[in-house]
This record gives structure tokens, sequence and C-alpha cells, in this order.
């Protein structure tokens, strides 16, 4: 992860190079820049997570660096540090969505704890962004497994379980959406698969939750709230009732 300072001051970005717990916060890389046409280098050609810059600047201003990274760089967590108390400015960095809008000076403790939030924000949106991703890996390695072009009552109804897993299903809502009474939906899981609709789900839910589990950045409650499952004690149940093991168990077999 890349931080990027931006202040026209030497002392100032100098301050921060060595009053900030740069070894708490563990970045890859800290980053300075003098003005704004050298931080609009670094952002073209430099992948920033975080960035903390002044406003007033030879040439452009922060704002317009932060207007920069809002578009070309949207996932890159901007901070204002100025000495400008000035209500204009401070309402154009909400609009830009500045997660702070700092004034100097400013204790480096205090600095850093908010450094910290957004490293802090940016790696959960990542781990987010792996989430869905691995989702849509799941669903499409699903849809790749059905045989035919045919689209039917059952198939409908299994795509859709499929694409909605964590959220609340009903049988005869999922019925509805296929023009298909509940009792017909049933018969046709019971004729394919051997199970009712609610078995269908439940089994779905469980052969993801495990897949999760084998992930070591997803705790298992979160694998648990991901396939639908609001109770953890019921979700541990079941999933023992599945694998023979619990979660836990089950983790540390995957190696976590």
């Amino acid at each position: 992860m890349n931080i990027l300072i931006v202040d026209d001051e030497a002392w100032a970005i100098q301050g921060m190079l060595d009053g900030v717990n740069w070894e708490l916060l563990d970045f890859e890389k800290v980053l300075t820049a003098f003005s704004y046409a050298e931080a609009l280098n670094i952002l073209k050609n430099t992948y920033i997570d975080i960035m903390v810059s002044d406003i007033e600047m030879p040439g452009e201003s922060g704002l317009k660096l932060i207007e920069y990274a809002n578009t070309h760089s949207p996932n890159t967590e901007c901070i204002i540090l100025t000495a400008h108390d000035d209500f204009d400015y401070a309402r154009t960095a909400v609009r830009l969505n500045c997660i702070e809008y700092l004034l100097k000076p400013i204790r480096y403790q205090k600095l850093t704890e908010i450094i910290l939030q957004a490293k802090n924000k940016v790696d959960e949106r990542r781990k987010n962004e792996q989430i869905l991703q691995y989702g849509e890996q799941y669903i499409n390695s699903l849809a790749k497994e059905a045989k035919g072009e045919t689209v039917n009552a059952l198939e409908s109804a299994v795509r859709y379980i499929d694409a909605h897993l964590a959220e609340e299903l009903s049988v005869k809502d999922l019925a509805a959406s296929c023009y298909v009474s509940a009792d017909h939906l049933t018969r046709l899981f019971k004729k394919k698969y051997g199970q009712t609709v609610s078995e269908y789900i439940q089994e779905k839910r469980l052969i993801l939750a495990g897949e999760l589990l084998k992930r070591g950045d997803i705790s298992i409650s979160m694998a648990a709230n991901m396939v639908g499952f609001c109770n953890y004690s019921y979700f541990t149940g079941q999933f023992k009732k599945h694998y023979g093991v619990t979660p836990r168990e089950y983790r540390k077999l995957a190696g976590w």
C-alpha cells in the first residue's frame, strides 16, 4: 500500500516523515511531492492508496489535485492538512469526499491515527472487492456446469438461488418468479435433485460457506452472513451436520 504526502513546505513534509509512526502504518512506499505538478506526475505513474495534501501550493491547489484523483484514481483516500480554517475550503473537501480536513499544526500521534483509519478503510474495501470477485467466480463456475441452453422453471429457480444465496429466499416467491406454483417447483426439485427447494438452498449455502472458509482472510461469522445464515449457532450446527466437523475445525484442516 502506498501513501503520497503533498506540501510545498519542505519542513512540513520532513516533520511528517520524522513524526508519524510509519513502522506502525507499514506502507510499502511513502512518497512525497512539493507541488501540484510533481504530485500529479506521481499519481499518473504510481498507484496511490492514500494522499495527504496541503491546499495552497505553487501552480494548482491541493483541491484541484484531489479532483484529479477522484476522477482518475477514485479509490484513493484523500486527507487535507492545511493551515487555512476556511469554510469554503472545508465545504469543497466534503464535496470531494475527503475523509478528513485537518488543521496545522497537528500532533503526529493524531495524524498517525487518522492515516491508520484511512488505511483500514482501504483494506476493508479491498477485502470486500475480493469477496465480490470470488462470489462472481463461483457463480460463473456454476453457470458453466449447467447443461443445455433451454430455460425452464427449474433452471431459472436454480440460477436465481445460486446468485442470491446471501438473501432470504422464499419458496413461494421463488416459484412466483418462475411462473409456477410452489408445489410444482418442489416436485421439480424432488425429481431432479431428490431434495426440497429448502434443502437444496441449504446445501448450496453450506457448500459456498465451505469454499469461503478455505480462504484465510474471511472470518467464520463473515462467511456465515455471506451465505445467508444470520444465527451463528445454527450455522455451526448445520455446517457440522453437512461436513462432519465444525467451521473452526474445517478451517484448521484447510491450513488456517
